[in-house]
């Protein structure tokens, strides 16, 4: 019997709206275990995910801006830390910047502005495989679990990949 997505899929979902500030994305996160949030649409509808690396982004963007072209080729190195890396580059430079107002800023702003706005999918009833196709594929750290109307049921991370994989695994053994 295969196992589905709804077999490792996590149904207590937090969701934010587009409108959500990000001051009140990041208290979300602080309180709960998750690193990245789906955002709906007032129907619960899937509309985009938005997570810690998202805000880390815009902070490190803020700081120090993209030179014209940086993106037209990929990094010499895969996974290249690209954030941090700018971070402690901004840092090195001694920018004088008032950090006070660049995060008072980025606060007021709304996930809308930060989100991913692609939504990569999988129904209750994928299976698994396919999950992890589209994980490796896509190269995502989760997976947002939609109904037939586009409304968020759950979510994969590759925690959840793993933690089944080594359920299996362990089945095996026995």
């Amino acid at each position: 019997m295969p196992v589905l997505a709804r077999d490792v899929m996590k149904t207590e979902v937090t969701t934010v709206l587009p409108t959500t500030s990000i001051e009140d994305l990041i208290q979300l996160l602080r309180v709960s275990y998750f690193t990245a949030v789906p955002v709906v649409d007032t129907e619960g509808k899937a509309v985009g995910l938005i997570s810690e690396t998202d805000i880390l982004r815009a902070l490190a963007y803020t700081i120090s801006p993209p030179q014209s072209g940086e993106f037209a080729t990929k990094p010499d190195k895969p996974r290249d830390k690209g954030v941090t890396t700018r971070i402690l580059r901004a840092a090195q430079r001694e920018v004088e910047i008032h950090a006070t107002s660049i995060m008072r800023e980025l606060l007021t702003r709304e996930v809308r502005e930060l989100m991913t706005p692609v939504v990569i999918s999988c129904s209750p009833d994928d299976e698994l495989y396919t999950v992890c196709e589209t994980v490796v594929w896509k190269e995502v750290h989760r997976i947002v679990v939609i109904d037939a109307e586009g409304k968020v049921v759950g979510l994969i991370s590759t925690l959840d990949l793993a933690e089944a994989f080594g359920r299996d695994l362990k089945a095996r053994k026995e």
